[in-house]
Formats: C-alpha cells, structure tokens, sequence
C-alpha cells in the first residue's frame, strides 16, 4: 500500500495550511508526526521542522519582493512576534527583512523599462 504522503502535489500549499507546524501537517496528511519525519527524511532530506522552516523563509522572501511589509509577511507566516521572524530571517539569509526589501525593491526599480522607451505597436 503506497503512503499518503507519496500523493500529495502541492508540499508548499501544505505548509502554508499548516501553518508551517509539524503537527498540523502531520494531521493534514492524515497520518503520524513519525511518518511523516520518516518522509520528510528520505524525500527532502531534512526534518518537517527544518523542512518547513525552509519553506516558509523562502515564502517570506518572495513576499517581501513583492512589496509586503516586515509585519505583513511576519503575520502571513505564522510567526507570532515580528520580532522572531526578523532573527530567523537574518539567520538564515546573514540580512534583516528590512534590508532584503529595500534590495529587492532596488532591483525592481533598475529592471522597470521607462515608459518612453516602449514602442507602441
């Protein structure tokens, strides 16, 4: 009998309906928190914890690209004080969110084409 596990799609939509909690995605897969290290392990070579933590910080970078607040993408991602999201996004990236924003904001604005310069077809 094939896992449950093998036939989800969408790993990162889970993580997000979890709300990035080990628990929470294990009950969603309906099946146990062991199974699912035990998963997570072989497929992503990593723990649900680690895994998920992942997941969610490269969900909060793609955010704030996108122009969401600090506080915004904090909120989005399950963490409870904006405070912890800063920390363990400057551990993981060596940036402050803040920071990360601005740059990505920067980068938008130099690949942005004027206006003038499209040719109207």
């Amino acid at each position: 009998m094939k896992s449950r596990l093998v036939q989800i799609e969408d790993w990162e939509r889970l993580a997000t309906e979890s709300g990035f909690n080990v628990n929470k995605a294990a009950r969603l897969c309906q099946v146990s928190v062991r199974q699912l290290e035990r998963f997570c392990q072989k497929t992503f070579q990593r723990s649900p914890h680690v895994w998920l933590r992942h997941v969610q910080l490269r969900t909060a970078e793609r955010l704030l690209a996108e122009g969401k607040s600090v506080k915004e993408t904090a909120q989005h991602l399950a963490f409870k004080q904006t405070s912890h999201f800063c920390r363990e996004f400057k551990k993981a990236t060596g940036v402050t969110p803040g920071d990360f924003a601005l740059l990505a904001a920067r980068a938008r604005a130099t690949r942005r084409v004027p206006a003038s310069s499209v040719a109207l077809g």
